[in-house]
C-alpha cells in the first residue's frame, strides 16, 4: 500500500498492520491512501476516493483525520476508515454511499450509525485497534 502524507512513525506501522489484516497482498499493492489531518470540527475523519484506475475501479484514496485528536483517537479513526477503503475497493460501497454489496440503499432513511457500512466499519474498526494495541 502506498501511504502518502505527513503521519508519525507510529502511524504508518499502524496503517500497515490494519491494511495487512483487511486486504489481501494483490489488493495492498494497488491501493494507494493519502493521509491528511486538519480541523474537522466535530467529525473524527472521513475517508473519500480521489481517483480511480483504468478499469473504472477506486484504487486512490484520501483518509482525512482531525488534527487536534490524540494518538488513541487517531488509530481507531484509521482503522475505522480503512474499512471504508476496503469497501470500496471491493465494490461492496459506491461513492454516493447508496448501493452496499449490490443493493440500493436510502441512506437518508437511516439513521447514520445505523447504515451498514458504518455498522461493520464500527465493529471491524473497533477490533482492529483492538488487535493493534494488544500486539506484543
Amino acid at each position: 500500500m502506498i501511504i502518502t502524507g505527513k503521519t508519525s512513525k507510529k502511524l504508518r506501522e499502524a496503517i500497515d498492520f490494519f491494511a495487512t489484516n483487511l486486504f489481501t497482498p494483490q489488493m495492498k499493492r494497488h491501493v494507494e491512501v493519502r493521509i491528511r489531518q486538519r480541523d474537522l470540527g466535530t467529525w473524527h475523519g472521513f475517508a473519500s476516493i480521489e481517483d480511480y484506475n483504468a478499469l473504472g475501479q477506486p484504487r486512490s484514496f484520501v483518509i482525512e483525520l482531525h488534527k487536534n485528536d490524540d494518538e488513541a483517537e487517531k488509530l481507531k479513526t484509521l482503522a475505522h476508515e480503512l474499512v471504508h477503503v476496503r469497501q470500496y475497493v471491493r465494490n461492496e460501497l459506491n461513492d454516493e454511499m447508496n448501493t452496499w454489496k449490490g443493493r440500493k440503499i436510502d441512506s437518508d432513511s437511516i439513521p447514520y450509525d445505523d447504515q451498514p457500512w458504518e455498522v461493520e466499519a464500527n465493529k471491524l474498526g473497533d477490533e482492529l485497534y483492538e488487535l493493534y494495541t494488544n500486539r506484543t
